[in-house]
């Protein structure tokens, strides 16, 4: 059986065969990207710094303990139309709340704002997505480089923050070194081709184009400081600021922590190009792994690009989850940008799941040629640098191992593609 796992350095992907083992063409291509510690910026990237606004608060959970909230903002992003910013994570270190000794996370939500604060919809700065890594405790999942992050995702930030249920929290320490990968393209101003939403459509999925020397799409069209051809139209830089807010406890005795799991259909390509296709209009990615530990899903979402239908988690073929994004429709409006997807809701679970068993992660997206029922504004067919993720929030004091065993070094939990087999 081929095992799909993290090495020690989190920086490769190995297919473990029998006698001898080899490195897929898909790690080469990420590792060549990384650097030694598994964290993706090959791309180059740019410093960011980030500041608290000494805005806080403090309310008292219906269960009883008191709920803290902080928010912070970066430095300014001055971005020229058509512009794109991508971040370093070892650049640019977060700021996160120092209470002092352990404090445990309960929630987590961000967006892009002006210099007044007012929020920015997406049709004007793309969040194409913001990924924190705690540089200590990356999540438990199969996959290196990008997908080791603790909390993110993109352009569902404002209508999907990460929120746990309640009771539950991620528990992190006040000495926690944070980094992030922030990526946004300012999309105004764009040449026009054949209509502007395909326009949109091409900066956004990072198509090759004018002054790019990348060949297909995907983030070698989106490096730091690239841009996606622009008309003239518009000719101003204009600053602009990534804001987030977490909500935290000091009360951990009345918390149950968690770990966190990424899982990507692509089986850790971070991110596919689908071809068009008129006879079959529905494209579906998914991988089955097998669970290496036995524990509690407490709450689970998934992520997905426009042209997304939906994204299903399965353990043993029964849906336990499905993510239904849903598209904005008003223009302009920040939080309900017409023809964008404004929210990937998800879903508090009490699942378990037991060693050995099948996990899936399955997404559809529509690849038809003209207009997309799913509710995105983006003309349909091909779609470059689409993501099917599913991130999992699972109780740590329920890990065990196929022994029944208790888990007492999770950052060694590898993953196992599942093979079907036919008696």
């Amino acid at each position: 059986m081929a095992t799909f796992g993290r090495s020690g350095s989190r920086s490769g992907l190995q297919v473990f065969l029998p006698g001898k083992a080899m490195v897929i063409s898909l790690a080469v291509a990420i590792v060549a990207a990384m650097g030694v510690d598994g964290h993706m910026h090959g791309h180059g990237g740019r410093a960011v710094n980030y500041h608290s606004l000494g805005v806080a608060s403090k309310r008292v959970h219906p269960l009883g303990y008191t709920v803290n909230s902080e928010t912070f903002r970066s430095d300014a992003l001055s971005l020229q139309p058509g512009e794109v910013a991508f971040t370093d994570p070892h650049k640019s270190t977060l700021q996160f709340p120092t209470p002092g000794g352990k404090y445990a996370i309960t929630r987590f939500s961000a967006e892009v704002v002006d210099e007044f604060g007012a929020s920015v919809p997406l049709s004007e700065v793309y969040l194409h997505h913001w990924l924190v890594f705690n540089q200590n405790r990356p999540n438990l999942g199969v996959c290196p480089g990008f997908l080791t992050y603790n909390f993110g995702i993109g352009a569902e930030s404002r209508g999907t923050p990460l929120e746990y249920p309640s009771g539950y929290g991620w528990v992190a320490h006040s000495d926690d070194p944070w980094g992030i990968n922030l990526h946004v393209l300012r999309t105004v101003g764009l040449e026009v081709d054949t209509n502007y939403s395909q326009a949109v459509k091409e900066c956004i999925e990072c198509w090759p184009g004018k002054g790019k020397s990348c060949k297909t799409a995907g983030f070698d069209c989106c490096k730091d400081g690239s841009f996606c051809p622009t008309d003239g139209s518009v000719s101003d830089a204009k600053k602009y600021y990534f804001q987030y807010s977490l909500e935290y406890t000091t009360n951990l005795a009345a918390i149950v922590p968690v770990h966190g799991i990424v899982l990507d259909a692509s089986n850790c390509q971070i991110e596919t190009n689908i071809e068009g296709n008129d006879v079959n209009p529905w494209s579906e990615t998914t991988h089955s792994w097998k669970s290496p530990i036995s524990g509690n899903i407490v709450f689970s979402v998934g992520h997905l690009h426009n042209a997304g239908k939906n994204i299903k988690l399965s353990i043993n073929n029964q849906v336990i989850c499905t993510t239904e994004p849903v598209y904005g429709t008003e223009e302009g409006k920040a939080g309900n940008e017409k023809g964008y997807l404004v929210a990937n809701p998800g879903c508090e679970n009490a699942a378990k799941v037991e060693a050995g068993d099948k996990i899936t992660v399955r997404s559809q997206y529509w690849v038809r040629t003209g207009e997309d029922p799913t509710g995105s504004g983006l003309p349909g067919g091909f779609h470059g640098g689409v993501m099917s993720y599913f991130y999992l929030a699972i109780d740590q004091g329920s890990l065990r191992d196929a022994t029944g065993d208790a888990v007492t070094h999770p950052e060694a939990i590898v993953f196992e593609t599942f093979e079907d087999r036919i008696v």
